[in-house]
């Protein structure tokens, strides 16, 4: 079983890719990017045997994508796809390690066998490197690292040789009929204290997953029985277990994904709920795969366009969860993680009023939303966590797009105070209503509109008085009035002096 990440920008051909991907390869882990930046941060915490990426991206494209991966302990084969024939995207391509490089729009049959060709050549190279590190561990004298090595090849059916098998045996001290448990352990309780609490019950051979970090994998032919499930409730760590299988060495692959996705159940359990579960009982849909209502997007967004600053959005990222999962039984925490990130993707997209580096790094962000979480509260809380971000950076854009405008607007009615203005004229221009524009200016600046040109004129004409002979009534005329008795009360109002008195006290005071 492989894992392999799918890159590429066309949502359309991601989504084909992926779906026959997962009909061809059912047992496979596939993940999806829409371009190098996202892949790059996946990759930096997870390893994967095949990457198929497209070239041309936005963001990052596919060659600059390899070029800053890093090695990883693992094999891995790329293969490239273009949509562009051209020899110098094949070439570089091929320098930074490409093992196929294939013409958009894929030919499935020509598809299938790149990919069977790159199964092979992973085969054996893994082959060849656990011949190697059997003689290296064997010569360090790692027993503890030569057995989980031995049994992780065990659990991923890539044991080679009758002495494998035999030693495997060996190890586990049955053949026939068995059981498989998985265990979350993430660090809360060490493996050694869980097996302690399994080995009465007669499960011994216990080591931990490289496919799946923080399981703890526990083979026995002993069926479980109450008093080991009850046991396994009191150790308050989730707990998937396998179906009882007659050939449990020849079946384990299958029994591991049994257990697995059994355990998994514990991401959509309520809590205080018990946390051992049983394959046989059923659980999650493991194919199901997860299409949002197309109107849950358009909600979020008016939910974040009209938030008033206070509000959190946890209601509505509860709710639109719930309706991602519908009825019915629940998918794999991961595809439910994945629909969820992909929603608010389209939400940040579809929101034009945010800056594009804003956008950049809220998308960096919803990339990374499932790092870390345990369970459906947890991702609804950091996907509310979110939706209050994307809210706050639309408000902050809306604000700073109205003082754009409003030092837009001052300009332009300082250019032209002198002419028949009025605030009527100037809202249209400016495409405002009447009454907001009203409310807008005087929450700006504590002035209405008809006090700012007032002081504008009046500041004016105090300087035409004070240096020149021009008479009032021109004055008046020069500055849009165009009655002077009006322009000499509101002179009058505003500094107490007529516009005579106040040209005869300036040149007094100047003289003095």
């Amino acid at each position: 079983m492989y894992d392999i990440l799918l890159v590429d920008d066309e949502p359309a051909h991601l989504t084909g890719l992926s779906g026959m991907l997962r009909r061809l390869r059912p047992e496979y882990g596939i993940v999806t990017a829409r371009n190098g930046r996202e892949a790059l941060e996946i990759c930096s915490a997870r390893c994967f045997q095949i990457i198929i990426t497209d070239i041309r991206m936005p963001l990052m494209d596919g060659l600059h994508f390899l070029e800053q991966l890093t090695p990883q302990p693992a094999p891995r084969r790329v293969i490239y796809l273009s949509g562009y024939s051209r020899f110098e995207y094949a070439q570089k391509a091929m320098s930074l390690g490409s093992s196929e490089y294939m013409l958009k729009p894929l030919d499935p049959q020509k598809f299938i066998a790149v990919l069977e060709k790159t199964e092979k050549s992973l085969e054996e190279e893994y082959a060849t490197r656990q011949e190697y590190e059997r003689l290296a561990i064997r010569l360090d004298v790692a027993e503890p690292a030569y057995r989980q090595h031995l049994l992780n090849h065990w659990l991923e059916g890539k044991l080679r040789t009758p002495a494998d098998r035999e030693e495997v045996l060996t190890m586990l001290g049955f053949s026939g009929s068995g059981t498989l448990l998985v265990v979350y352990i993430n660090g809360e309780r060490a493996a050694e204290e869980v097996m302690e609490c399994l080995r009465p019950f007669g499960f011994h051979t216990g080591f931990t997953s490289r496919q799946d970090s923080g399981l703890l994998v526990v083979a026995s032919s002993v069926q479980p029985d109450s008093g080991m499930l009850q046991m396994l409730v009191r150790l308050g760590l989730p707990v998937g277990i396998s179906a009882p299988s007659e050939h449990l060495y020849d079946d384990v692959t299958r029994a591991y994904t049994e257990a697995r996705y059994a355990a998994a159940c514990c991401f959509y359990a309520q809590p205080g709920e018990p946390q051992v579960y049983l394959a046989a009982d059923g659980g999650l849909d493991a194919g199901r795969m997860l299409t949002s209502d197309p109107r849950i997007p358009g909600r979020l967004k008016e939910l974040i366009e009209g938030w008033d600053g206070l509000s959190g959005f946890g209601p509505a990222a509860e709710e639109a969860v719930c309706r991602m999962l519908g009825e019915g039984a629940p998918p794999l925490p991961e595809e439910l993680v994945r629909e969820v990130k992909h929603l608010l993707s389209r939400v940040i997209y579809d929101l034009e009023s945010i800056r594009e580096d804003v956008q950049e790094v809220l998308l960096q962000r919803t990339s990374c939303l499932g790092n870390g979480i345990r369970c459906c509260p947890e991702l609804i809380a950091s996907a509310a966590r979110l939706l209050e971000d994307i809210a706050h950076s639309v408000a902050e854009a809306k604000r700073e797009r109205k003082e754009g405008v409003m030092s837009r607007c001052l300009d332009y009615i300082d250019q032209h105070y002198r002419e028949d203005l009025s605030q009527e004229a100037v809202a249209a221009m400016f495409h405002f209503s009447s009454s907001y524009f009203c409310q807008f200016f005087k929450s700006r600046l504590q002035l209405t509109f008809n006090q700012y040109v007032t002081r504008l004129r009046l500041n004016e004409a105090k300087e035409m008085l004070g240096s020149s002979n021009e008479k009032v009534y021109r004055i008046a005329e020069q500055l849009g009035y165009h009655d002077v008795k009006y322009f000499n009360r509101v002179f009058k109002k505003e500094t107490g002096l007529t516009p005579e008195e106040y040209r005869a006290l300036t040149r007094r005071l100047t003289e003095v």
